[in-house]
């Protein structure tokens, strides 16, 4: 039986778990500069998110310095979760969520770079399709069959995955598909 994972610490727990790559994130209290200075200093990226670590779908900010990311994060009642985004890492290939039980297979996908996880789920989506693993449709979105590969190879049917694929290697594990959330609720 499947554990229930309810909350985006729960999802990155789970992430770390199965040693999943992923973007470089903490969870922290939002007057915690500390943590933050930290944080920046040992992950030097060009772009990072800072967003609510307690509620979904809340406001977030991008973000380009550790000072920016301490300002922007007094907008939040609590914890906030730092991140590296995905928009840091170029040449996206697909980006989305998928689940895959069985032979079902459910799956909102896009090829356009210049939008994430959230803004994609509004309508901009090219690939929304809940169908079986042999619907001839799925061959038409990019990466697919890796996709799916990875999906069952990691042992992650069951749950949603929002994931990102690139061209090329990314992330911490130097692999082509960072794991951004894992969920089942």
């Amino acid at each position: 039986m499947q554990e229930k994972i309810k909350t985006k610490e729960q999802s990155k727990n789970k992430i770390l778990a199965l040693d999943l790559n992923r973007v470089p994130e903490i969870f922290v209290d939002k007057t915690d500069k500390k943590s933050m200075l930290e944080f920046f200093a040992k992950n030097t990226e060009e772009l990072y998110i800072v967003r609510d670590a307690e509620h979904s779908n809340s406001a977030y900010f991008y973000v380009r310095s550790a000072d920016e990311c301490f300002e922007k994060a007094q907008n939040f009642s609590g914890r906030v979760i730092v991140a590296v985004s995905i928009h840091t890492y170029k040449n996206k290939l697909l980006l989305g969520a998928v689940e895959i039980a069985g032979t079902s297979v459910r799956i909102c996908a896009t090829t356009d770079s210049n939008l994430d996880h959230r803004t994609m789920y509004h309508g901009k989506a090219e690939f929304e399709l809940s169908t079986d693993i042999f619907d001839k449709r799925l061959s038409d979105i990019p990466e697919f069959d890796f996709l799916y590969d990875y999906i069952i190879s990691h042992r992650i049917d069951g749950y949603t995955v929002e994931f990102t694929i690139y061209d090329r290697p990314v992330g911490p594990k130097k692999q082509k598909i960072i794991i951004n959330e894992i969920r089942n609720y």
